[in-house]
């Protein structure tokens, strides 16, 4: 009894302890070593192609991964224009008609503002003029913070840039570097004395990620083909920017698709549109029902956690990590599990 309760504690202290390295590898290890993950993975995305061509031609694996390299980067940034300039296609059309709507906020706050009088027993224009008081107010604070503003965001912005053109060159330098030494990487990982924990962690990783990403992938895409033919069904004229912006929030943790069509619909049905607010619910619930499915069977067998426990390592990956914690929860998870696993299995619980 005594051995098998010392197994427990041992057991324990090894699971804490795995767990401590595993959170502090997320927290301090990971952000510096990203740009050099993305580029392994597109590395083993292009090294396929790169070695039948180098078997097949003749001529360097390296030139071959750099060309697939630049063509793949190119397909990317290609896709990324054609839905930039409908996104801002649509987005100019939008501005044109400002104006209109404006028109029409304006006579629906107008009779909103009225019936709220005639409800609470206010004089007339009780509520418009609170409500033009408040935005004067408002307009008069951002006039006077406009330059602060204008400066910091010009800052970020920049500063975003020079980030998102860094990652971009060491992802392409560093992927067509790992094809060519892709051989001298393994043989190093095979003499590894951690090469059982090598092993087991980036297998499993590796098929969860698989499953993650492709899933969230064909999941945004599908979401942003429904919402953008049902909003152009119904006659909207900016469904094809709305459709890919719902997409990507739906792809968003926390968010979903009924951030954006929930209150739409609520907002339909009181203004009286009841056949688009019904349009706006059925989209709403196809999207749903495509997510519930889709992740059901693209990723609960392949990532190996059952439901509950996907739900407390997401919640505590929020904790600890913040909005990214929803994708790093689980996946740490994952890794604390396996490396218990193989080390409990080599008997070093047992003492």
């Amino acid at each position: 009894m005594n051995r098998r309760m010392t197994e427990k504690q041992k057991k324990a202290l090894l699971a804490t302890g795995i767990t401590a390295a595993v959170y502090v590898s997320f927290k301090y290890i990971l952000p510096l070593v990203i740009p050099f993950l993305l580029a392994y993975w597109t590395a083993l995305l292009v090294r396929p192609g790169a070695r039948f061509l180098h078997k097949k031609l003749r001529i360097g694996e390296s030139v071959w991964a750099a060309l697939l390299v630049g063509l793949f980067f190119a397909a990317l940034l290609g896709i990324a224009y054609y839905l930039g300039r409908l996104f801002l296609e649509q987005l100019i059309l939008a501005a044109r008609r400002l104006p209109v709507y404006i028109r029409y906020f304006s006579s629906w706050l107008d009779q909103f503002c009225c019936r709220c009088d005639e409800t609470f027993g206010l004089s007339q224009g009780t509520s418009m003029e609170f409500i033009y008081t408040q935005s004067e107010r408002f307009m008069n604070r951002l006039g006077e913070n406009a330059g602060s503003l204008v400066m910091d965001n010009s800052v970020w912005i920049f500063r975003t840039v020079v980030q998102a053109g860094t990652l971009f060159a060491l992802v392409s330098i560093g992927s067509v570097l790992i094809v060519s030494s892709m051989d001298r990487i393994n043989r190093y990982r095979n003499i590894s004395v951690f090469r059982q924990e090598i092993t087991a962690v980036t297998g499993c990783l590796t098929r969860a990620g698989k499953a993650f990403f492709r899933s969230q992938l064909l999941i945004m895409g599908l979401t942003c083909i429904i919402c953008g033919s049902g909003l152009s069904l119904l006659g909207n004229r900016y469904a094809v920017l709305l459709g890919v912006l719902i997409g990507l929030l739906d792809a968003l943790p926390v968010f979903g698709t009924g951030t954006v069509l929930i209150p739409w619909a609520v907002i339909s049905a009181l203004t009286g549109s009841w056949s688009y607010a019904v349009g706006l619910a059925v989209i709403y619930i196809l999207c749903y029902y495509l997510r519930e499915f889709l992740e059901a069977r693209l990723m609960g067998g392949h990532m190996g956690i059952a439901p509950l426990e996907m739900l407390i390592s997401m919640y505590i990956g929020l904790k600890l990590f913040g909005v990214a914690g929803f994708i790093l929860g689980p996946f740490g998870f994952l890794v604390i599990r396996e490396l218990v696993e193989l080390y409990a299995g080599k008997g070093i619980s047992a003492g």
